[in-house]
């Protein structure tokens, strides 16, 4: 049996908050295939039609979102969203069109389709752009641009405003942001017309002082959301009440008392829940690994362990649909890496990897109505 997944990589170079320069390598969006008999992957086919298409988004109706990172942008400062047809036969992307995000370097994309509105989180200018889907999956321009305001205590990255993803919840007409720049999660209302997002009932949830939330996952029942904390290294988890989302835990993005570890700079990044919920893995770029938790009945995390990327800097990750692998973009070693999960104790088990150049996100191809 084969599953497959699209890959985002960063085509051009790119500036990062941190003030690194990244020359990227890639050449487009690239499709792989995983045999679930071997645990090994293969390219099946590239799509070379927009600039770094770093993060994407599919629907099951055949439809995939790419952003583009950039700063600039038809002579704008903007980056770019693309909406693309999926070819059933080949799984080839076709592009439909391509629209402004009126904002400088979006990094995550998502779509609700019961509002069918489409997110996407600009991380230098600190907004949060908002969309119209059609039927046919193209984009209308932008109808609604938040920009945050503020700033946090690590004047390094924290300076000012940071949106770095917003995820929709399902079936409650809620999207959920989390801004690196002012340790915030925004949850904020859809309108009841599902015209825009209801910027004036905004909920803001502080996180730890310095703690820079990038990304979210959410049990099955959606009343616990992890968030991986990039600037401490560490994982928040939040438990929905009648008031909003009440902090209950913090624990460590990896075990931090190896030898050595304490010389090296470790920023987690995106953080995933496997479908049965029983496992939650957070990727760690610095000790360039991939760190495992036990999901207690409560909630709360366990750590399990701590397991080697195969490669540098991993930034994504997926965990395919079956729970019974997951896939790491390690973005400075042009790979991606394939672990089987351990179905008893989440332990993870490298079975292969495909060379891609500068890999940056990693998306399962759902199910197709």
């Amino acid at each position: 049996m084969e599953t497959f997944f699209y890959v985002g990589t960063y085509t051009q170079p790119i500036h990062f908050g941190t003030g690194e320069v990244l020359l990227g390598k890639g050449e487009g969006i690239y499709c792989i295939a995983l045999d679930h008999d071997t645990g090994t992957a293969r390219v099946v086919h590239v799509n070379p039609s927009v600039p770094n298409p770093s993060f994407l988004c599919c629907s099951g109706q055949g439809f995939l979102w790419a952003v583009s990172e950039l700063k600039e942008y038809e002579g704008m400062a903007s980056g770019a969203v693309s909406s693309f047809r999926i070819h059933r036969d080949s799984l080839a992307l076709e592009r439909i069109n391509t629209v402004q995000t009126m904002g400088e370097n979006p990094c995550y994309v998502s779509v609700d389709p019961e509002s069918g509105l489409l997110f996407a989180a600009n991380y230098s200018s600190g907004s949060l752009s908002v969309f119209p889907v059609n039927g046919d999956g193209s984009l209308e321009p932008v109808c609604q641009l938040i920009t945050r305001v503020g700033s946090g205590p690590r004047a390094d990255r924290q300076e000012g405003p940071h949106v770095h993803c917003a995820v929709p919840l399902p079936g409650m007409s809620l999207v959920l942001a989390c801004d690196l720049g002012t340790d915030r999660i925004c949850e904020y209302p859809i309108r009841p017309d599902n015209s825009r997002l209801s910027e004036d009932l905004v909920r803001e949830n502080a996180a730890p002082a310095g703690s820079g939330p990038r990304h979210l996952a959410f049990s099955a029942g959606l009343d616990v959301c992890y968030v991986s904390l990039e600037l401490s290294s560490g994982i928040l988890t939040l438990r929905r009440d009648g008031s909003g989302w009440t902090p209950v835990q913090t624990v460590d993005s990896c075990d931090k008392s190896h030898t050595g570890s304490a010389d090296i700079e470790n920023l987690c990044a995106d953080i995933h829940l496997t479908p049965d919920g029983r496992f939650l893995y957070c990727s760690n770029r610095g000790r360039d690994c991939i760190s495992a938790f036990a999901v207690t009945p409560d909630g709360t995390l366990r750590h399990r362990g701590d397991f080697p990327c195969n490669g540098r800097t991993p930034r994504s990750f997926c965990v395919d649909p079956s729970g019974a692998y997951l896939l790491c973009a390690n973005q400075d070693s042009d790979n991606v890496s394939i672990f089987r999960i351990g179905q008893e104790d989440g332990g993870l088990e490298l079975t292969g990897a495909v060379e891609i150049p500068t890999p940056v996100n990693v998306v399962a191809l759902p199910e197709l109505d």
